[in-house]
């Protein structure tokens, strides 16, 4: 799912599901299939293995001759939430996998996402030059659970609309700031890295907040977790992505993480 190509089964419901099973203690592998893929649904596919990767590519399971065993702390699993905080520390790990490329691809494109195709699966083309790999329509059905669980953006039909607050509140809890203290903004930025590279490109030399990363910053300052400034004469300075309605508030040279 996240090592090579993406598959519509692994969802994170699933993935979840199995941990909490593997939680309760060490498990062959055909006893928790037939826990979660019972034989009186006479299902004439089978799913397991799908999710049962997922789980195992993110450390969240070992198998060691069949028999499954927790591979993290049980706090990781106390909840959904929890899960996918410890999900997105993960993801730097797989740089070269379809989901990190799609999601960084997906990201660049700015607000020109919102002027295409409305139906991610009908975007595997447009996924495909932009990554180099091969993307299929399945597969970015696939990423569509995963961008929206963990936190890149929101859910509309088929079409993810790029909001990256969830996702920045995950890695920024997790690199620990000092709450009330003024970072500037490279060292904000340097704080967030090696995590935030997917969807912050520490190369581009642009100094401009792509169009979902600043719908995060600006939904973080709205709900009173971080608060962006403005500083005079301070040289070290980046843009967010220019919206008529918050002409106002468009460039950065200081963030402070209130709570």
């Amino acid at each position: 799912m996240f090592q090579n190509k993406m598959v519509t089964p692994a969802i994170p419901e699933r993935v979840y599901t199995l941990c909490k099973i593997v939680e309760k203690g060490a498990i062959s592998s055909a006893e928790i299939k037939g826990k979660m893929e019972p034989a009186y649904l006479n299902q004439t596919t089978s799913y397991f293995s799908d999710y049962r990767n997922a789980a195992e590519e993110l450390r969240l399971i070992t198998i060691t001759d069949n028999v499954l065993s927790l591979g993290v702390d049980p706090s990781v699993l106390k909840s959904m939430d929890t899960m996918r905080s410890y999900i997105n520390g993960q993801l730097v790990q797989f740089s070269k996998g379809q989901f990190y490329k799609v999601t960084k691809a997906y990201y660049d494109m700015s607000e020109a996402i919102l002027h295409g195709e409305q139906n991610v699966a009908n975007m595997a083309s447009t996924m495909t030059s932009l990554t180099g790999i091969s993307v299929d329509s399945m597969a970015m059905r696939a990423w569509r659970f995963w961008a929206a669980y963990l936190g890149f953006g929101y859910l509309q039909d088929m079409f993810v609309i790029p909001n990256a607050d969830v996702f920045l509140h995950d890695i920024i809890d997790r690199v620990g700031f000092d709450r009330s203290k003024r970072y500037s903004i490279t060292e904000f930025l340097e704080k967030l890295r090696p995590y935030s590279d997917i969807i912050i490109d520490p190369l581009s030399g642009s100094k401009v907040f792509n169009y979902g990363v600043s719908n995060g910053l600006r939904t973080l300052q709205d709900a009173g977790y971080i608060k962006m400034e403005h500083i005079m004469d301070q040289e070290d300075t980046w843009n967010l992505y220019h919206i008529n309605e918050l002409s106002a508030y468009e460039t950065v040279t200081n963030i402070t993480v209130l709570k």
